[in-house]
C-alpha cells in the first residue's frame, strides 16, 4: 500500500512540474529525451507491426507510382529528397524524420507500413490508413526505399524542383505581403542552390 502511495505521489508531482518546462517547436530535444522517445515509438512499433515485406515490385512504374504519393503526401515535411528539409520552412518537435538515413531505413517494410498507415502520436506524422489504400502505402515505401540509393542524376533531379519550390513559394509570399517578405536566406552549412 505504501508503494502505491509513492507511485502515486510521483505521479503527481510529475504532472504538475512537466507542465513547467519549456517545450517549444524550435527547441532540440536533449539526448535523455530523444533517447527515451526513440525507444518508446520504436517499442510500440515493433510490437504492432506485422511482420511483412512489401509485396509490390520496385519496378519503374510502381517507383514512378510511389513518387507520385510520395510528393503527393509526404513531401511537404519529408522533402522531395527524403531530408527532412520541409516546405515550410519550420521547426517540428520531435524534428521531421530524415528518410534516407539509417534510422529510417533500418526499419522493416511492416514497420513503415504500420507506420504511415497509423501515424505516430503526438508528433506531426499523420496515419494514412483512413483514406489511402495499402497498394499507395506499399508504393510510398518503394520509393522510400528508393530516396537512399538516389543516382546523381536523380539527386539533382530532386534538387532543382526542391530549390524551384522554395523559388515559387518565396514569389508567392512577396505578391501576397509586397515590402513586407524578406528572401529566404539559406541556413548555416545549406548549400546556397538547396534550401
Amino acid at each position: 500500500m505504501i508503494l502505491i502511495g509513492a507511485v502515486m505521489a510521483v505521479l503527481i508531482m510529475l504532472l504538475r512540474l512537466l507542465p513547467l518546462i519549456n517545450w517549444p517547436a524550435t527547441r532540440k530535444p536533449g539526448q535523455m529525451e530523444s533517447k527515451l522517445a526513440d525507444y518508446v515509438t520504436s517499442e510500440w512499433v515493433r510490437r504492432h507491426a506485422a511482420k511483412q515485406t512489401n509485396p509490390i515490385n520496385p519496378t519503374p512504374e510502381n517507383l514512378k507510382a510511389g513518387q507520385g504519393d510520395f510528393e503527393e503526401h509526404c513531401a511537404t515535411c519529408h522533402g522531395l529528397d527524403g531530408s527532412g528539409e520541409n516546405r515550410f520552412e519550420a521547426d517540428f518537435y520531435p524534428p521531421v524524420a530524415k528518410l534516407t538515413d539509417d534510422d529510417a531505413q533500418n526499419w522493416s517494410d511492416g514497420e513503415l507500413y504500420f507506420i504511415i498507415s497509423n501515424g505516430i502520436p503526438m508528433t506531426g506524422m499523420p496515419g494514412f490508413s483512413r483514406n489511402h489504400d495499402s497498394k499507395e502505402i506499399w508504393g510510398m515505401i518503394l520509393w522510400v526505399r528508393h530516396l537512399a540509393q538516389l543516382n546523381p542524376a536523380e539527386k539533382a533531379a530532386l534538387e532543382s524542383r526542391a530549390h524551384m519550390s522554395v523559388e515559387q513559394h518565396q514569389k508567392m509570399m512577396e505578391e501576397s505581403h509586397p515590402g513586407e517578405v524578406q528572401p529566404s536566406s539559406p541556413k548555416p552549412g545549406a548549400e546556397s542552390e538547396h534550401h
